[in-house]
């Protein structure tokens, strides 16, 4: 299964997760813009923990609206240097803290320090903010410092705040929202006749094939939980929590909640097999739904080496659908 893409500005801090797809690997192409990382690179160690303030990003000036569509304005000498990495609260938020091991929706602009010049926007302008991961280094570092509604600036290093541009940069980052682990949205009555889902406290799914279940001659679908967020189109990015299993056994070959994190992926047949596409694209965020692939819109007779998954075999997927971004 192939990783989705990240950012096509590649602005992206490290803390991007992914989904598989329909090749096999469970990793795969990620994008080629100047991407955040939360590792470290040649020029400097990543962060660990939440830089202090600084003469230097206390000198960067932001207006505009915290978490608006248009990205703000922000002014800064040239040429603008921190030795260690500097993090300074613009704007305080008064909404819920972050800690490791949190989700967020983050929009954020870029620029290099040595001429001011905007690198990109990710969630500004254009697009929706970015779903990351909260915690470890680079930038997840200095969001577990954060709360929503805040806006930071960071200045140092790129590759010790978790960006791969080179050089050192000034971030201004707007926390727009936490994200949640499970779907959110209202349960809707299910179908008997389709494999029923339950959820363990934690909102893993537990999934039942019914006895006699038939074979699908199409990919059939069923909103579990209805959200009421942002709806999903062809293309979008989206972090969700998913399991699969095999219709004839039940027998799990994949899951999200196995590994511990949710995961991104582009919801594109390009990316991910046909099933998968058909029962995401017009769901709403907040909502938990369930995928019963044919097999000719799973894997046919070529599934992923490894996986566990017979030839020809239809499959289930439950998928909690958190964020897009």
């Amino acid at each position: 299964m192939k990783r989705s893409r990240l950012l096509p500005i590649a602005l992206v801090p490290a803390v991007v997760l992914g989904l598989a797809a329909c090749s096999g690997t469970g990793s795969g192409g990620a994008s080629s813009s100047p991407s955040a990382t939360s590792s470290a690179s040649a020029s400097a160690a990543a962060i660990t923990s939440c830089p202090d303030p600084g003469k230097a990003s206390d000198s960067v000036r932001v207006s505009g609206a915290v978490a608006g569509k248009t990205a703000p304005k922000v002014s800064f000498a040239k040429g603008l240097s921190a030795s260690e990495p500097q993090a300074t609260v613009a704007v305080k938020g008064s909404g819920a803290s972050l800690k490791s091991g949190d989700y967020a929706q983050v929009s954020y602009s870029v620029y290099q320090a040595k001429d001011a010049s905007k690198l990109g926007s990710v969630g500004f302008d254009t697009g929706n903010p970015q779903a990351l991961s909260v915690g470890g280094s680079g930038f997840g570092a200095i969001l577990a410092c954060a709360r929503v509604g805040e806006r930071v600036v960071a200045v140092g290093q790129s590759s010790a705040i978790g960006f791969n541009t080179g050089g050192e940069v000034v971030v201004v980052a707007d926390i727009v929202s936490k994200i949640p682990t499970k779907a959110t949205g209202t349960p809707q009555e299910q179908d008997p006749a389709l494999p029923t889902v339950q959820d363990k406290a934690d909102g893993e799914p537990e999934i039942t094939i019914p006895s006699g279940v038939k074979t699908p001659t199409k990919t059939e679908v069923e909103v579990l939980k209805q959200g009421d967020g942002q709806t999903i189109a062809d293309g979008d990015t989206a972090l969700v929590q998913y399991k699969g299993v095999t219709l004839n056994d039940g027998k799990e070959f994949d899951s999200s909640w196995s590994k511990g994190v949710p995961t991104t992926f582009t919801v594109s047949e390009g990316q991910l097999i046909k099933g998968f596409v058909t029962g995401l694209v017009g769901q709403k965020v907040g909502s938990q739904v369930l995928i019963v692939t044919t097999a000719t819109d799973a894997y046919g007779a070529n599934p992923p080496e490894g996986s566990g998954i017979p030839a020809n075999a239809p499959l289930v997927f439950v998928v909690d659908i958190l964020a897009l971004g």
